[in-house]
C-alpha cells in the first residue's frame, strides 16, 4: 500500500511530496543536483552541506596521497561508511525496501573514487556526483543513498512538517549517523519523530517529487553527450574509430580522466541549464504507476489457494502468471507496456507490472516474493517461496532482447542448478507479430531442454501486442 493509503490521507493539488509505496522501491533517486537547484524550507543550505562533507573526506585522502593503509585514509573511508535508507522505499530493491547503503564495499569504492578525481586534477568537491564520472560501481542509487543520509536530519524535518498538516501519527527513531556537523568534522546522532512503515516495522522519510529523477543529473552518459556535442575536436583527437556509438563507461571514464578542463567546462554547462524531475504524473518509464493498476486488478480477480505440498505450489504460481498473461491480453493491460509515442516500453516495465500483480497474490498466500534475487550465480528476475520448502525462479523477458533463447536455455538452467530448484518458469513478452512467429517453436525447444535438465522449465508467452482487435470483431 501508499502512504496515503496507510494513513487515509486524501492528497490535495498542493501535496508536493511523492506518494511511497511502502512494500517495495520505486527505481527512481533524489538527485543531489536538483537540491542544488531548489533547496526550499528544511532543505535550504543542503548542498552546502552535501559538499561540506565530502570537501572533508576529499582533503583526508589528499592529505593520505591514496595510502589505503593510512589513518587518514582509514578515517575518511570510515566517515563513507553511510547507513541504509529503506525508509524512503526508492531504489533497487524492487521486492523490498532494503537497500545496499554505502557499508565497508561501497565505502572503500568511493574512497577510492575520490582519490582518482584527485589523482585527475580535482582539487575540490563541487557536485559530488562527478566522482562517478571517473570511477565505476557508483550508480544513480549509491549517489541517492548517499545524499539522503548525509541530509537525513532535514528529511525527516520534511516527513515531520507533512505528517503534522495531514494528522498522521509519529514514532521516536534513533540514528547514530544522522547528521554530519562540519564544524566538529564527526556525525552526530538524530532522534526523529516519523511515521511508522508496517512492512518493515521502521521510520518512513518521505522526499519531494521534484528531488525524484531516474538518474542522476550529473553522470557519464550525459557528460559523454556533452563532449560529443561541444567537445568535438577532443574527442577526434583522442579516438580514430567511428565515435558516432556510445562509448564503453571505461572509455568514457578514462576521457574524464584525462581532461579534466572539459569536466569542468561540462559542469558549468550543467549548472547553467534547468534540469527536470521525472514526470511522475506522465511516468513515462512505467516505476510507479504500475502499482495502482495492478492492485485494482488483483482486487477484481482474487485468488486463495491451498498449498499442501510442491505440486500445490506449482500450479499456485501457475495461475499467478496465468493472471498476468489474462491482464494483459483481455484487459487491456497491454496499454501499460507501450510508451506514447506508440513504442515498446523496456524490459523492466513488463517486469514491474508482473511484480505488482503476482506481490499481491503472493501476500495474499503467505509466499514470498523477492526481485532479482542474487542466487551466486548473477541476479534471477524473481524467486518465489514458501519458507525453505518449495521453491520456483522466473526469468521475464522480451522476445525481442538479443540474449532471450541464451535466458532460456543457459541462463535460466544455471540458476535453477544453483538453487536445486525443480521448476523454472519464462515468460515471453510479444510485442510485434514477426516476435509472435518467433515464438511458434519456444514450445518445441522447451521440450528438447527438458529432455536434458533434472528439473522442469515452462515457457510461457504474453501477447503484449499494440491495440489488439476486439474480440467482437474475430
Amino acid at each position: 500500500m501508499k502512504f496515503s493509503d496507510v494513513f487515509k490521507i486524501s492528497r490535495s493539488q498542493t501535496d508536493v511530496w511523492f506518494d511511497p509505496i511502502l512494500s517495495v522501491d520505486t527505481r527512481l533517486f533524489v538527485d543531489p543536483f536538483l537540491i542544488y537547484e531548489r533547496e526550499e524550507g528544511p532543505f535550504e543550505g543542503a548542498h552546502d552541506a552535501i559538499i561540506a562533507f565530502f570537501n572533508s573526506v576529499f582533503r583526508l585522502i589528499a592529505r593520505s596521497e591514496g595510502d589505503r593503509l593510512s589513518l587518514l585514509y582509514r578515517h575518511a573511508v570510515d566517515m563513507l561508511r553511510l547507513p541504509e535508507v529503506e525508509e524512503v522505499c526508492l531504489g533497487y530493491s524492487s521486492a523490498g525496501t532494503r537497500g545496499s547503503g554505502s557499508g565497508g564495499g561501497i565505502a572503500k569504492v568511493m574512497a577510492g573514487a575520490i582519490w582518482e578525481a584527485i589523482a585527475a586534477g580535482m582539487t575540490e568537491i563541487t557536485h559530488f556526483e562527478e566522482i562517478a564520472i571517473l570511477r565505476e560501481g557508483i550508480g544513480a542509487d549509491r549517489i541517492s543513498d548517499a545524499t539522503i543520509a548525509i541530509l537525513r536530519d532535514r528529511f525527516a524535518n520534511y516527513t515531520k512538517m507533512i505528517c503534522d498538516v495531514h494528522g498522521v501519527g509519529t514514532e521516536t527513531f534513533r540514528y547514530l549517523r544522522g547528521r554530519y556537523d562540519a564544524q566538529s568534522d564527526r556525525w552526530i546522532s538524530l532522534t526523529a519523530q516519523l511515521p511508522l512503515n508496517p512492512y518493515t516495522k521502521k521510520g518512513i522519510l518521505l522526499v519531494p517529487e521534484y528531488y525524484l529523477r531516474d538518474l542522476p543529473t550529473v553522470n557519464a552518459s550525459d557528460f559523454w553527450e556533452y563532449m560529443y556535442y561541444n567537445e568535438n575536436e577532443t574527442i577526434r583527437n583522442e579516438f580514430s574509430h567511428d565515435v558516432s556509438s556510445r562509448l564503453s563507461k571505461a572509455d568514457i571514464i578514462g576521457l574524464a580522466k584525462r581532461h579534466p578542463d572539459a569536466r569542468e567546462r561540462y559542469i558549468q554547462r550543467r549548472e547553467a541549464t534547468h534540469s527536470a524531475p521525472y514526470p511522475l504524473r506522465r511516468d513515462p518509464d512505467l516505476v510507479y504507476q504500475w502499482y495502482s493498476e495492478s492492485r485494482s486488478y488483483v482486487g477484481n480477480h482474487p485468488l486463495q489457494f491451498l498449498i499442501t505440498d510442491e505440486a500445490a505450489f506449482g500450479n499456485a504460481i501457475r495461475n499467478m502468471i496465468d493472471e498476468y498473461k489474462h491482464f494483459v491480453e483481455e484487459n487491456k493491460g497491454w496499454r501499460l507496456l507501450w510508451n506514447e509515442n506508440r513504442t515498446p516500453r523496456r524490459e523492466a516495465s513488463a517486469q514491474d507490472l508482473f511484480l505488482g500483480i503476482i506481490k499481491h497474490y503472493c501476500a495474499a498466500n503467505n509466499v514470498d516474493v523477492s526481485r532479482e534475487a542474487d542466487i551466486g550465480r548473477g541476479p534471477v528476475d524473481f524467486k518465489l517461496s514458501t519458507g525453505a520448502q518449495w521453491r520456483a525462479l522466473i526469468e521475464v523477458k522480451l522476445a525481442r532482447n538479443s540474449k532471450f533463447w541464451n535466458g532460456l536455455e543457459r541462463q535460466l538452467p544455471t540458476y535453477l542448478k544453483a538453487e536445486r530448484v525443480k521448476v523454472g518458469f519464462f515468460l515471453v513478452i510479444v510485442y510485434t507479430d514477426e516476435e509472435l512467429l518467433k515464438m511458434r517453436h519456444i514450445a518445441t525447444r522447451v521440450a528438447e531442454l527438458n529432455k536434458q535438465l533434472p528439473f522442469a522449465i515452462e515457457a510461457i508467452t504474453v501477447d503484449a501486442r499494440h491495440s489488439p482487435q476486439s474480440a467482437s470483431k474475430l
